[in-house]
Order: structure tokens, then sequence, then C-alpha cells
């Protein structure tokens, strides 16, 4: 496979955006506020005893072990699309990163940039061929969620997949939603597989604006050699593409499983088919949440998803579980897994430092690119 080309931009424009404590603080305390108002509105103290007698530990340990794998599967994506420029276990590290920042950032825009910074720092890997590898992956993405829309309609013939209790205007607000995702992944698609050119323009005339004009120098740098990074993406064989897609489906599936084994824990009283399909469409619906981590947002989102398919007073306990695990646990684990940049960027607020010079990745991981340790 050809490697990604290297460049020491990284090293010349270190990212200058400030996050201080209270951007860990404030979705967690979005999220734990609206846990408060939510689960004891959901919550039947005969029902809650008598699923905690018939809880099975077990199938909770399951759904940990499905938090697991979805780290490692997308750790194994990050290891792939690099082209093994970061190993394996410096690729896990770098998807909890990655899951760490988003819980902290708008899902709206998502915590791949940072993380871009991070896992590029860690592994010497220069901001473009990082960007280019953080584009593929999104893509990949993108395809996953071009199908699960379709898949979803397709299913919506034989099971009530989207939520019938909001009524018909809400229901088609979700279909014009729908739509506009799918119009989107067409546009990135077309743009970093076909035409990456309209990217780097694009970006060009966003820096051209007056407020943004001494940014332009730097933006057009890791702009250019992001395109020649997608460029050599774009050059690699079809199982290159394949195997990428493969870690991307268990990445997701694997995400959607662990809010319907922390179900399963407490009550076999319903439809695992349904409950993971509405929960594949809960995540969508969650992408366009304007707070971190979609906090606030995702729980509501279990109320009109989810809460309806479990049995009465149950909704509260799962939904406390299942957000403890997937959420606060991914915020706890990141302090410690990200390692030192992060927490001295969240918990003092300092401009990260520059990155060590780059290195051009190849087949086998440099010595120089092993995980900082925490």
């Amino acid at each position: 496979m050809e490697p990604l080309p290297p460049s020491p931009t990284l090293a010349e424009a270190p990212a200058r955006r400030r996050l201080r404590l209270r951007d860990l603080l404030v979705p967690v305390a979005i999220s734990l506020g609206t846990l408060a108002v939510i689960v004891p509105m959901t919550w039947d103290g005969e029902a809650v005893s008598a699923a905690a007698h018939a809880m099975r530990p077990a199938t909770l340990l399951l759904a940990l072990g499905a938090l697991v794998v979805q780290w490692v599967a997308g750790g194994m994506r990050i290891h792939h699309v690099s082209h093994g420029a970061i190993s394996r276990v410096a690729s896990v590290r770098g998807q909890i990163t990655w899951d760490f920042m988003s819980a902290v950032t708008p899902s709206a825009m998502g915590g791949a940039p940072f993380a871009a910074y991070v896992i590029g720092k860690a592994n010497r890997v220069s901001a473009g061929p990082m960007t280019a590898v953080m584009l593929f992956i999104i893509l990949t993405d993108q395809l996953w969620f071009a199908m699960l829309i379709a898949g979803l309609y397709v299913a919506a013939g034989w099971l009530p997949v989207f939520p019938t209790e909001v009524g018909a205007t809400v229901t088609g607000l979700i279909g014009v939603y729908s739509g506009a995702l799918l119009l989107w992944f067409g546009f990135m698609a077309y743009t970093t597989l076909l035409r990456p050119d309209l990217l780097e323009r694009a970006v060009g005339a966003v820096v051209g604006l007056p407020l943004l004009r001494r940014f332009a120098p730097r933006v057009r740098a890791v702009a250019a050699e992001t395109r020649e990074a997608v460029d050599a993406l774009r050059g690699q064989p079809l199982r290159f593409y394949a195997v990428a897609v493969f870690w991307s489906v268990i990445h997701w599936t694997a995400r959607y499983t662990v809010p319907l084994l922390v179900a399963l824990s407490f009550t076999r009283d319903l439809r695992p088919v349904l409950y993971l399909l509405r929960t594949a469409g809960l995540w969508l619906a969650g992408l366009i949440m304007p707070t971190p981590g979609g906090s606030g947002g995702i729980e509501a989102l279990f109320l009109l998803y989810l809460a309806p398919l479990l049995p009465d007073g149950l909704g509260g306990p799962v939904l406390l579980t299942w957000r403890l695990l997937s959420y606060h646990l991914v915020i706890a684990l990141g302090l410690v897994v990200a390692g030192a940049s992060v927490r001295a960027i969240l918990l003092r607020g300092d401009d990260p430092p520059p990155a060590p010079p780059s290195a051009p990745p190849t087949a086998t991981p440099p010595t120089a690119a092993a995980p900082t340790t925490p």
C-alpha cells in the first residue's frame, strides 16, 4: 500500500482552542440533571424491586463487554486506515480518546478534530495525514448511516421502528431529517472520494473572510496536505475499503447492543430486534444534538424511542444504568486513557503544546509512535 505523505505543518501550527474544566463539568451536569428529572418520572418501586431480584449480572457484564468491543473495533479501524502507522494499542486508546472528546463536545460538531490532534501528536503523525485518516473513518461512518436509514425504512414495513406515539407530524419530520442526512452523506462521499479539490476550495473560501484571514496560511497548508493524503487513500484497493467498512459495522453494532444488553439484564419482557432498531434510530436522531455528547437530549430521546418498549417502571433504572455505563464511564476512562496532554488542556486550560516533528507513516509503526503513558 502507498504510505500516507509526511508533512511538518502540525509541528509548526499547534491547535489554539482552549478547553477548560467547565467543558468537562457542563455535559456531566446536564446529563445528571436530566437523569434526576427522568428517573423519578419513570420509576416504579415495586417493578424495580422485582427486577432487582431477577437481575442478571452476567448480562450486564456482557453490556460492558460490548462497550469494549466497540472501542476495539474502532481502534482496529484507525490502525487499518493509518496503514499501521498507529499501533493497535495506540489505536484503541485513540478510539477511547475520540469517544471521550465526543462526550464533552456538541454532537453536531463531534470530537474528531481534537481527537485527531491528540492521536496524531501521540503517534507523530502530522496534521494532513491524520485529518485524512479521520475524514476517511467519518466517511465509513456515513456510509453505515446511509445503509442504516434505508434499512430502518425497509424494516418499518413490518415493525414500528419509528415511535408511533409522536404522531404523523413528527414522523414526517423524521423522514425529512433522514433525507437531509442522506444528502449530506452523499456530498461528503463525493468531495472525499471524487472531488477533494472542492473541499480544499471551500476551506480556502472560508478562511478568506476578513475575520479569519489571519488563520489562512496555516489552514491552507493543512488543507493542501490533507488533499494529498486523501488522494493516497483514494488509490487503495477495494479490500482496503471493505476492511474499513467491516470494522465500522462491528463498531456501531456493538454500540447499539450496549443498551439492549442493559435492558435484558433487567427484564426479558421486550422485543430485542425492535429494541435494537429503535436504538439505531435514537443514535441517528442524536447526531444533531447541540449539547456536549448529546447530554440531556439522548436521555429525552430514550423516553421517546426505548422507554415505551420496556415494562412499566423500568425505564428509569435502564436509562440510568445505560448512561452511567456508556457515557459517564467513557468520560472517567477518557481522562485516564487519553493521556497527560488531554488532562492538561482540560483541567488547566493550557494551549495544546506543539507536536513533535512528524515522521512519514509506514506499514510498520516507528518506535517513537508508542502511545504516551498517562
